[in-house]
């Protein structure tokens, strides 16, 4: 076997490699062959391994695992069967203790690597767990393909390059992520696609009528949304199905189809129709009664989040912020939180959705010190007759806030600022631009939200220097 410095497997030979990391995000291994970085998948920190190179950049590799020489301290034997073919929960064999070590670790790393920032550790806060590792999950998106040649629904694959097989559709019975209900609904919803003679979509053939099946389940009553996405608005019996999804799993309270006739892979819902039960799901969490539609951005892992919007209302609730400012809000949980410990709330959002969403939300919690407006945060923040805010809450998605959307918020002077981020790189990034519009930070607050992978949401708050 060839040690690690000696790097050519030109010929395919075996390499052998000590995996010193993790890619984040990515999840795959990396371990160093030579000079040469390598990316091998299904790999953990301190495996000593045989791989094949199967892909060569100029600066990098891809390996695939021939062996396990000698495994990590920290490999546990994974839960789920699916385990490695399946594209999710990709560090699931690595002990759950050490996924928490690892992700707070590469947040540290971060913000001093793109950031440039120093921040001192007692600024840190322990990573909080997720108050489950398994079936945390709200929602699942499932895709249809082959078992040979009969239809189902399952999870994208994953490849030894540690891509998704976008054709490669993965039965998954078991799955510990969603529910426990997960296999009945399958059943069902595939033995009545055999009924009905459907087939899943072919993007390049342009023939087919299944795209996506999406499960939504409202953690607090155990209540389950269905969504089926079809090419094409015919019917296909939905009626049918509601009924027969009733009769064998009473927790299904709805069913809805979303028509895309869209080219591409993402599910699209903006043509729906409604086909049986309740038109929502309302979950309870962080003392809230939200309601969730098919398209309503919600946090997939509910008593996670609950931890986050509680542990923002506490800090208000130190500041006693009379204005607040919550922008990204979405469908709001995070400033009707806010709302007890303030006297005026106002949430900006770029989607309508989300708006009428997220009123919604105040009204069924009797909250009236809230306001919501729509548009773009770059436009609305701009705007003179909005009352200056001492607090300002951001949440915004994984690409993080535009310089512009800094500029803006800085130019409001709050006295604190609340960042909630899902990405760890682009927090690293706007805080950089936030320390230099003269802001410092106070807290990083880490939590894991998405158990067995490298996803991380941090809240950090920052003050405004004198």
């Amino acid at each position: 076997m060839k040690r690690d410095q000696d790097l050519s497997s030109r010929d395919g030979r075996a390499l052998s490699v000590t995996v010193t990391d993790i890619a984040m995000p990515g999840d795959a291994g990396v371990a160093k062959a030579g000079d040469l970085v390598v990316f091998v998948p299904g790999t953990i920190p301190g495996d000593r391994v045989a791989i094949r190179i199967v892909k060569r950049e100029k600066r990098y590799g891809h390996g695939e695992v021939v062996a396990i020489e000698k495994p990590s301290l920290f490999r546990v034997e994974p839960a789920c069967p699916h385990f490695g073919a399946c594209g999710g929960c990709t560090i699931q064999s690595m002990d759950y203790a050490r996924q928490l070590e690892m992700k707070a670790s590469h947040l540290k790393e971060s913000l001093k690597r793109i950031g440039r920032l120093d921040v001192a550790e007692d600024r840190f806060e322990e990573i909080t767990p997720s108050p489950q590792a398994y079936f945390y999950r709200s929602k699942i998106e499932l895709a249809f393909g082959y078992k040979g040649n009969e239809v189902i629904a399952g999870m994208r694959g994953g490849t030894t390059t540690g891509g998704p097989v976008r054709s490669a559709v993965l039965p998954v019975p078991g799955c510990k992520i969603f529910s426990d209900g997960l296999q009945r609904i399958l059943e069902v919803v595939e033995d009545h696609i055999h009924g009905e003679g459907l087939f899943p979509y072919n993007e390049q053939a342009k023939k087919g009528t299944l795209r996506h099946l999406v499960l939504r389940e409202a953690k607090a009553t155990g209540h389950i949304m269905v969504i089926v996405e079809t090419k094409g608005a015919e019917d296909h019996g939905m009626g049918e199905l509601y009924r027969r999804l009733t009769e064998k799993t009473p927790r299904i309270s709805s069913l809805w189809r979303a028509i895309n006739d869209r080219p591409g892979s993402y599910i699209d819902y903006s043509r729906l129709s409604h086909e049986g039960g309740e038109r929502y799901l309302d979950e309870s969490l962080a003392g809230l009664t939200l309601r969730i539609y098919p398209a309503s951005f919600f946090q997939p892992n509910p008593a996670g989040a609950a931890l986050i919007y509680e542990r923002v209302g506490r800090i208000a609730a130190e500041l006693k912020a009379g204005n607040v400012l919550g922008l990204y809000c979405g469908m709001a949980p995070m400033e009707l939180v806010l709302s007890r410990y303030s006297q005026n709330v106002i949430g900006i959002d770029s989607s309508r959705a989300n708006i009428e969403n997220a009123r919604e939300n105040a009204l069924l919690n009797g909250i009236n010190n809230c306001s919501f407006l729509a548009g773009r945060v770059e436009d609305i923040v701009t705007d003179r007759s909005l009352r200056k805010p001492e607090l300002v809450v951001t949440d915004p998605p994984r690409s993080g806030i535009s310089p512009r959307g800094i500029d803006l918020i800085t130019s409001l002077a709050p006295k604190t600022l609340i960042y909630v981020s899902c990405n760890p790189a682009t927090l690293a990034r706007d805080l950089g631009r936030l320390a230099a519009a003269g802001y410092a930070v106070e807290l990083v607050a880490p939590f894991d939200l998405f158990p067995h992978t490298s996803h991380l949401e941090t809240l950090t708050v920052l003050t405004k220097r004198r």
